[in-house]
């Protein structure tokens, strides 16, 4: 009396019940228990693993928020690839290494803005072999991805950028094939990429900016990026300091 329920090997069903639980830090699957990624977290019993909140990053098996955390940021300038140094960007020295598909993380640039219809912010994409997939460029004006978006600027977004000018970041992302821009981290963007675009665009590894001068910055993760040899803080001497 007072005993709970046994199976067939005498174990009290919820003692089976708790040892089936997935242990913090992981997920339940069909499969078994699976750790979590990086940049998420999970409790004991999770079936499923919770995102690091306002961007924060974490170590793959975090087993609860506090496991989150800022990635540590440093700013470099936009050094210019269209130069016979980089090989008119197609020198894999002059990029950026950055899994933009597969991140959490953007592109964030400080930059002033133009209302010119042909001066854009330009942001060259290269697969893991530097192979050039496409362009990212926009101004107030216009949106533009090689092959797969053509779009005037919402006036929001337009209007912020304005407003805003070199002072205000604007970030780039391609996270899970949805292209985003964001001003000082408010969505003021969003395209998803479906069929080809979607497949050519999984494959942006890397990137490097075109056209941009040593005033205008991006931020750089190192926890998400790898410099190329000539990206530094004068863009190898061909900024004047």
């Amino acid at each position: 009396k007072g005993k709970g329920k046994k199976d067939g090997k005498g174990k009290d069903k919820g003692e089976k019940q708790s040892a089936d639980l997935c242990v913090a830090g992981s997920f339940s699957t069909k499969d078994g228990c699976q750790l979590c990624g990086e940049n998420t977290f999970s409790g004991d019993g999770a079936a499923s693993c919770t995102l690091c909140p306002d961007g924060k990053i974490s170590a793959t098996g975090s087993t609860s928020e506090d496991a989150c955390y800022y990635a540590i940021i440093e700013e470099y300038p936009t050094c210019n690839c269209w130069i016979p140094e980089c090989g008119y960007c197609s020198n894999l020295h002059c990029t950026v290494k950055h899994d933009l598909f597969n991140s959490n993380y953007g592109i964030e640039v400080y930059s002033t803005p133009s209302r010119k219809n042909k001066r854009f912010d330009t942001i060259i994409l290269y697969d893991e072999e530097g192979l050039r997939i496409g362009q990212f460029q926009w101004n107030v004006k216009k949106i533009y991805l090689s092959g797969c978006v053509r779009c005037r600027t919402p006036p929001a977004l337009r209007a912020a950028r304005i407003r805003g000018g070199v002072h205000d970041s604007w970030t780039f992302s391609l996270s899970d094939g949805v292209v985003q821009i964001k001003m000082n981290e408010e969505l003021m963007y969003e395209n998803r990429l479906r069929g080809e675009c979607f497949d050519m665009y999984s494959k942006a590894k890397r990137f490097a900016f075109y056209d941009m001068t040593c005033d205008d910055s991006f931020s750089f993760i190192p926890s998400e990026m790898e410099l190329g040899e000539r990206i530094d803080s004068d863009c190898a001497s061909t900024c004047s300091l």
